[in-house]
């Protein structure tokens, strides 16, 4: 029985309108699966993946429809965000042009046709209308500026993001972003959104001390694969940089389905270990040392050969520090194997106006937004060896191809590691 406000119920009667009742149906039986009594009304952000008008097999409205709500003035109640380049398409927002590699509808990104198909900005210009800011990213808290506090309920939506936005920035979110969210300005209230579910469970100990990005993304993953959808407390690590939250977020949500986890005197709910795990005792202990460690590494390297067709950086989108310093590498050198490189589209400009842009090209590197090759269908075709630097991205690009007899090789490693990679043409990682 979900219980609803005599404001909610109206809105499921149909008498604020079409989208508004679809959007509460899908949302009460939300509740209903996720077993919450209530909704909880926002007062975070909203994230969600666009166009957006079909909200699961059973709820969804037309076209029409929307530029019906639109032109009504209709606002999203929320401040939301869009997250990455259209569903489906999912082809770069910059770049596009060096993509000559299929989509998943068998169409090629750097096709201008598709591209402007692709961007469907016949709905961009209704969701505007209505105030969505189209970051187009799936690390959208890099360029957003308006970042949800402490405790505020949000609804966001890809995976990494649920990390950041729980442990790191300590609002409350499930993995529930969508147009309904977004636009009642109500969630489901369970998980994330309570506060005793929140405390940590399982206290994790490490027997290294994680403080580079490749040891953070490696632990990411092994504590995902031990905790599950569990709430952990890290021990033993350094304070994480942007950069390395963004890494152990993205690859804790990839190994695992974990939405929240703490770092004492890291994470704002998290000063202490005793506030950490809510005043009680962990349910289990465990520790994730060097043979866990090792294990993960040599998991997400699936490769028989050190010859490298292409290097991927960017997944998550790389932030502007992380493009600073990759131009400091690149300055000066020639890419022997073809190099992308992903960030937030609100960046590219900023990339470019920093003569980052330049420093790529000239070194044989294309700097792309948006997106990424997983979301994008796969590799340009030849490329049998791909080297990566993150856990999220080596874990998913296999699932591009399914066929045994045309997989897909991956060397994971640093993201100095996939720079000589680039510059050479070889693997040369390995975990020390």
């Amino acid at each position: 029985m979900v219980n609803l406000t005599d404001d909610e119920k109206r809105m499921l009667q149909g008498e604020d309108g079409v989208i508004p009742q679809v959007c509460m149906q899908y949302l009460v039986e939300m509740c209903q699966v996720a077993g919450a009594e209530k909704l909880v009304d926002l007062d975070g952000t909203g994230d969600m993946h666009t166009p957006g008008i079909s909200l699961s097999q059973h709820y969804s409205f037309t076209f029409e429809d929307l530029k019906a709500l639109a032109e009504s003035g209709a606002q999203f109640k929320v401040p939301t965000f869009a997250n990455k380049a259209p569903f489906g398409e999912l082809t770069p927002v910059h770049g596009w042009q060096h993509c000559h590699m299929r989509s998943y509808g068998g169409q090629y990104h750097d096709d201008p046709e598709f591209h402007k198909k692709a961007m469907h900005e016949e709905y961009y210009t209704l969701y505007r209308k209505m105030g969505m800011m189209t970051t187009f990213s799936c690390a959208n808290y890099l360029t957003m500026s308006f970042l949800p506090s402490i405790g505020q309920h949000c609804t966001w939506f890809e995976s990494s993001q649920i990390p950041y936005c729980n442990a790191t920035l300590g609002a409350r979110t499930n993995i529930d972003g969508s147009f309904a969210t977004c636009l009642l300005g109500k969630a489901p209230y369970y998980g994330m959104h309570i506060t005793e579910n929140r405390y940590a469970t399982v206290l994790v100990k490490t027997e290294r001390l994680i403080q580079t990005d490749l040891e953070w993304d490696v632990f990411g993953f092994a504590v995902g694969e031990d905790v599950g959808v569990d709430v952990p407390v890290l021990l033993g690590t350094a304070k994480p940089t942007t950069t390395q939250f963004q890494k152990l977020n993205s690859a804790i949500h990839t190994g695992g389905g974990v939405s929240m986890y703490h770092i004492p005197g890291s994470t704002p709910e998290a000063p202490s270990l005793e506030w950490a795990l809510g005043g009680k005792k962990p349910i289990r202990e465990t520790i994730i040392g060097d043979k866990e460690l090792k294990n993960a590494y040599e998991k997400l390297n699936y490769h028989t050969s050190d010859v490298v067709d292409m290097v991927y950086l960017g997944c998550p989108h790389l932030n502007v520090v992380d493009m600073m310093r990759l131009a400091r590498k690149l300055e000066g050198k020639k890419c022997a194997v073809p190099l992308w490189i992903m960030t937030a589209p609100w960046l590219y400009e900023t990339a470019k106006n920093l003569g980052y842009v330049k420093v790529y090209e000239e070194a044989g590197a294309h700097l792309m937004s948006g997106t990424c090759p997983a979301a994008m269908g796969g590799v340009p075709e030849g490329v049998k060896n791909l080297a990566v630097d993150t856990a999220k991205q080596a874990y998913y690009i296999t699932g591009c191809y399914p066929d045994d007899d045309n997989k897909l090789q991956v060397c994971y490693g640093s993201t100095d590691d996939c720079i000589d990679a680039a510059l050479s043409g070889r693997w040369r990682g390995e975990w020390k």
